[in-house]
């Protein structure tokens, strides 16, 4: 297991093997895929900080990445954003965008908006993860603070003093948004297995600027 890194050009090699191929003998049941995207850039000008022009242009660009790929279902955190992100895609496939937790319902007796933070999202959208049949194809818009921390919550180790994340380890080096390394064209691809005690991380950058 390995975690990678890659550009637009090779991102499309690497998509190949995680959607399965029609001439590839199989050997037991389809892993479910689970595709992780962190939102584009922001209008901070707006409270529910919502994506900007080059958000937007990045959220196409995104979605003609993984164009070929079958999803299934799409998800997203509450946020407007990491909900924005996905829209494209979602579209694309007249599929819906499933929002956890979903904005205006109560959680702890405060109602979900923008200003929540993105961390409550993490056991919502784990739960849903795991509950999906497997075989999967799903494609989840995330945030900064919570994509480590689900990633986890789904089998991936963390880091600790003992055994950090080496290079080409596949684990998270922390659970917030204290290590994240910044930059919006971040993708994750975890892949699981039925059966498998530790699922395969795979990171990818699918484009470093859009003009």
């Amino acid at each position: 297991m390995q975690m990678r890194h890659a550009r637009a050009m090779t991102i499309g090699l690497l998509l190949m093997p995680a959607v399965g191929s029609p001439q590839a003998p199989q050997q037991g049941p389809e892993p479910t895929v689970i595709y992780f995207v962190r939102h584009g850039e922001v209008d901070p000008s707006s409270p529910t900080f919502p994506l900007s022009d080059a958000g937007k242009r990045r959220a196409s660009a995104f979605a003609r990445t993984v164009s070929n790929v079958d999803f299934t279902l799409i998800l997203s955190s509450h946020t407007t954003r990491a909900r924005q992100m996905v829209e494209p895609v979602a579209h694309e496939r007249q599929l819906p965008v499933r929002q956890l937790p979903l904005p205006g319902a109560r959680l702890e007796g405060v109602v979900v908006t923008d200003s929540t933070p993105s961390r409550v999202a993490v056991q919502p959208l784990v739960d849903a993860l795991r509950a999906v049949p497997q075989g999967s194809r799903v494609l989840v818009g995330v945030n900064s603070d919570n994509i480590y921390a689900l990633l986890h919550g789904l089998g991936v180790r963390s880091a600790t003093a003992e055994h950090p994340c080496n290079k080409g380890a596949t684990c998270v080096p922390c659970l917030t948004n204290a290590c994240f390394p910044g930059g919006e064209d971040q993708l994750w691809i975890l892949v699981v297995v039925a059966g498998s005690t530790r699922p395969t991380l795979i990171e990818l950058r699918y484009g470093a600027t859009v003009p």
